[in-house]
């Protein structure tokens, strides 16, 4: 055999081996996505039934209805995927058990309303959204500001302590029969207050509600890691420059000490942090989001979610939606159309 014919051989079967290798590449790359989008299947992980034994037992505290309206409600706040629809999932929940239920979150000295449901607008009641304008300190001597202390429950006459007197006066509809006051902790820390009332005599089934509270803190700690697993099944890219992420993660943990002041210019490295994340992990949806005009529309609920984790630091949006335009819509804010902005202009 001629030297020629041997290089032409060698070559031939060099290339068939690469060919060889190249589609068993593909073959494990595509059993990998198949293998990542069954992760897509998380809700079986919650899902479940109550038995019937169980759900027939009058007796337990609670009747076969409530039992199955707890249920449901446990699994609509497990598989959430963003924090305004687990809280919101949440307190709708509650609002089975009570006649009226809210969430306070925690913010450096004051507890500020964030969702209520039940909150009528009439007989002198405020209405739900009515309750985002709602704020107590902690100065003043409330039940709130006991629960938070202490990190107790409190179930009774709605006069527990002195100033008690504010809630009823900023919720108004007059002084409720009962109240329900719980402190809600985000991994492990009292971050808001829950509260329900009966205003009449509608029973509060706390056994209840403290269920539905407790759920939602676990799920609200593993909201992160479910969103960062379903970001990427959805785009099925993993991000490439892992350095990126943990300097991300390091800003991010930078602000969640909890227990250090604002200083005058973290607001808007704060909006910085976040905008960013946004970025990170939803890259092909922001570049479709500009490109096609309609980032707002295909990120809503991300940024409706991103804008209630920065008012939990910080009440001046200007930081926020310059940062939103300026980075996140690379400086061009038609492809934000349909968001309401509020400050920026």
């Amino acid at each position: 055999m001629k030297k020629e014919e041997i290089k032409n051989l060698i070559e031939k079967i060099i290339n068939e081996k690469i060919q060889l290798l190249l589609n068993r590449i593909d073959t494990f790359q595509g059993n990998v996505f198949k293998d990542i989008e069954k992760l897509k299947d998380f809700n079986e992980l919650v899902e479940f039934n109550v038995p019937d034994d169980l759900a027939d037992q009058k007796d337990a505290g609670a009747t076969a209805a409530e039992i199955l309206i707890l249920n449901d409600y446990v699994k609509k706040i497990a598989v959430a995927q963003n924090q305004l629809v687990l809280i919101g999932s949440i307190i709708e929940g509650i609002n089975h058990f009570c006649d009226r239920a809210a969430i306070f979150l925690l913010r450096d000295d004051k507890l500020i309303g964030w969702k209520g449901r039940g909150f009528s607008g009439h007989d002198g009641q405020i209405n739900d959204e009515d309750l985002k304008r709602v704020f107590f300190s902690l100065s003043a001597n409330t039940i709130f500001k006991n629960v938070i202390e202490h990190k107790i429950n409190y179930m009774g006459e709605p006069i527990c302590k002195p100033d008690d007197f504010l809630i009823y006066n900023r919720l108004g509809g007059g002084k409720p029969a009962k109240i329900f006051v719980l402190p809600f902790f985000v991994k492990g820390k009292p971050q808001a207050v829950i509260y329900a009332d009966s205003l009449v005599d509608t029973p509060i089934n706390d056994k209840i509600i403290e269920i539905l509270a407790t759920v939602g803190e676990l799920s609200l700690d593993m909201l992160p890691i479910r969103q960062k697993i379903l970001t990427k099944i959805k785009t099925q890219e993993f991000v490439g420059e892992p350095e990126s992420e943990v300097k991300v993660n390091e800003r991010v943990a930078e602000f969640e000490k909890t227990s250090a002041p604002l200083k005058a210019n973290d607001p808007e490295r704060y909006a910085r942090v976040i905008i960013n994340d946004i970025i990170l992990y939803n890259k092909k949806v922001v570049d479709d989001g500009i490109k096609n005009k309609n980032l707002y529309e295909v990120l809503k609920e991300t940024l409706l979610q991103a804008k209630e984790l920065y008012m939990r630091r910080s009440s001046d949006l200007r930081y926020f939606e310059e940062q939103m335009v300026k980075i996140l819509a690379k400086g061009d804010r038609e492809v934000l159309k349909g968001y309401n902005f509020e400050v920026y202009r």
